[in-house]
């Protein structure tokens, strides 16, 4: 029976990924885990050239071109992106018995760390898995998701996440907090800046918000979420 994953986000920010493999996979890999902060360290005989160059520039601390279990000492997280799977699941057992989560790229429901085909809008992730038994059915399903939440989603929820954050500073004990947010998230803001109704968009927070923050506040708070998602 294949694996049940547990779907959730966590931070890289810092911790410490073993890649093992400098191919097409393991260079997306890679690519994905510093855009998130993570430290990388990478096992791989040949180098691409932009793998040359994250090395060169330091992003990338190249343990050298033959794995070895040792490597998995100072390891959070491990990613068996090699094209031989008999290496790939030794890593893999080794990992496990250190308690660590890896990912594999040739039997992804073999390893205990799948990686969800996402995209981004602004704040927005959204992240589809098929629990290893088909990455590319994941990737075609992302795409149908890329076209169905377009880019006003990243302007939609900065604006809520602004005004949710300046009305808890001015009320932070106020009780009515989480009706207001929910009457915030019912209004047609997605719809209204779709079509640039930006006038009508206003004045609707302003008649919600009105007890916490002045048409000005409200103004300054939807410039400033338009100029971070430009």
């Amino acid at each position: 029976m294949a694996a049940k994953f547990y779907p959730m986000f966590v931070s890289l920010e810092g911790k410490n990924c073993l890649v093992v493999g400098g191919g097409a996979v393991g260079e997306r890999k890679i690519r994905k885990l510093l855009e998130h902060g993570a430290t990388v360290r990478l096992v791989a005989r040949e180098l691409s050239g932009q793998l040359q160059d994250q090395v060169a520039s330091g992003h990338i601390n190249l343990l050298g071109p033959v794995y070895e279990d040792r490597f998995l000492d100072q390891a959070d997280l491990v990613f068996a992106a090699t094209s031989d799977p008999e290496l790939n699941r030794r890593i893999a057992e080794q990992a496990a018995r250190r308690g660590l989560w890896c990912n594999m790229a040739t039997d992804p429901q073999l390893g205990s760390l799948v990686v969800p085909a996402s995209f981004e809008r602004g704040p927005l992730t959204i992240a589809v898995s098929t629990s290893g038994m088909s990455p590319a059915a994941a990737a075609t399903i992302r795409g149908i998701l890329e076209r169905q939440f377009g880019g006003a989603w990243s302007l939609y929820l900065t604006l809520l996440g602004e005004l949710r954050t300046a009305i808890k500073v001015k009320a932070p004990e106020h009780s009515d907090h989480q009706e207001l947010f929910r009457a915030l998230a019912t209004l047609p803001l997605l719809e209204w800046i779709e079509a640039g109704r930006e006038r009508e968009a206003r004045l609707a927070l302003g008649e919600l918000c009105g007890a916490w923050l002045c048409p000005a506040e409200i103004q300054q708070i939807w410039d400033q979420a338009w100029k971070s998602c430009s």
